[in-house]
């Protein structure tokens, strides 16, 4: 029975692990931009695709917009700079950035006792594309709401991460 509880409460750790790197990364990123992020509707269109071993139990369907506004709003409580979600087309200011996003595609890889969540990401900005993939690991159960929000914002770090490096 411990060795049970215990073999949980790893697995539950780990499942984290990617999320926690999220994390961990944005904490370290220095720029001095302030990012503003719109969702683009064409985003609800979006559907789950399964690949590798089947799942069981089916969560609640995420609202996609809710999940995007979650992932910012988290991603800039662990950074230094101003990130925020608006509805326009807008940008406030010259040191700002501004990108349109849009989910194109999104993917469970599922294993044995572990898969990955993929989402692909369009960034729009004046005169650019960008195309990311965020992921989240999983171990074994997960909603789709909580991983697709945390993919969502691995994507959101993967983008600035790239702006800010320029």
């Amino acid at each position: 029975m411990k060795k049970s509880i215990v073999l949980s409460f790893v697995i539950l750790v780990l499942g984290c692990a990617s999320h926690k790197e999220t994390n961990k990364l944005a904490s370290k990123i220095n720029c001095d931009r302030s990012f503003y992020f719109a969702y683009d509707e064409r985003s609800d269109f979006e559907d789950f695709q399964y690949e590798g071993i089947p799942t069981y139990g089916d969560s609640k369907f995420p609202d996609f917009k809710q999940a995007f506004i979650k992932s910012i709003q988290e991603l800039d409580e662990d950074t230094e700079m101003s990130l925020e979600f608006v509805e326009s087309n807008m940008l406030p200011s010259i040191s700002s950035t501004f990108a349109r996003v849009r989910i194109e595609d999104i993917r469970v890889k599922a294993g044995i006792s572990s898969g990955v969540l993929e989402v692909d990401l369009l960034y729009q900005m004046e005169g650019e594309k960008i195309h990311l993939t965020g992921k989240n690991k999983m171990h074994v159960a997960f909603t789709k709401k909580g991983s697709l929000y945390k993919a969502l914002k691995n994507g959101h770090y993967l983008f600035i991460s790239s702006i800010c490096s320029r």
